[in-house]
C-alpha cells in the first residue's frame, strides 16, 4: 500500500501483509482501506515501566481512529487467516455455532459458476413460458 510511510504493508501474491515490527502506527492504512480490514491496535512495550506525564488521553468514545493513550504503542493489525497454521483460521475452529467456514478461492469460483448456470437456466425457462403465454393470446 503506497500510503504507508515506512513500507510496512506489502502485497504478496494478492494477499496484503503488515509487518507489525516496522509499522509506526500512523493509521493511514486504516483510513484508506476500502474494506475496513485494517485496525489500529495498541500495546504497551514489554518490560518498559510506564512514565506518568500530565498528558490527557483521548477516549475511545470519540472513535477508534482518534483514540490514544499514554504509554501505548499503536500498530496496524489485519487478519491473516492464521497463515502460520496449516489447519486454517482459529476462529473457524473455535466458533461454537459453526457459523464460520473457511473456503478457498477455487471453491468460491466453483459456487459462482454453478449459481450463474442455475440462473441462466431459470432465465431461459421464464423466457420460454412468457413466449408460450403470448402465443396463446
Amino acid at each position: 500500500m503506497q500510503v504507508c510511510p515506512v513500507r510496512a504493508i506489502t502485497n504478496e501474491n494478492g494477499s496484503i501483509h503488515i509487518n507489525e515490527q516496522t509499522c509506526v502506527g500512523c493509521k493511514m492504512c486504516a483510513v484508506v482501506c476500502p474494506f475496513g480490514a485494517i485496525h489500529p491496535s495498541g500495546t504497551s512495550l514489554a518490560g518498559v515501566a510506564g512514565m506518568k506525564y500530565d498528558t490527557p488521553t483521548f477516549p475511545s468514545s470519540r472513535g477508534e481512529m482518534l483514540q490514544w493513550e499514554e504509554g501505548i504503542t499503536t500498530r496496524a493489525v489485519k487478519c491473516d487467516l492464521c497463515s502460520f497454521d496449516s489447519e486454517g483460521p482459529h476462529c473457524v475452529k473455535a466458533c461454537a455455532t459453526n457459523a464460520l467456514s473457511y473456503v478457498d478461492e477455487a471453491a468460491v469460483k466453483s459456487t459462482l459458476r454453478l449459481e450463474r448456470a442455475v440462473a441462466a437456466e431459470a432465465s431461459d425457462q421464464y423466457a420460454h413460458d412468457f413466449t408460450r403465454m403470448g402465443a396463446q393470446r
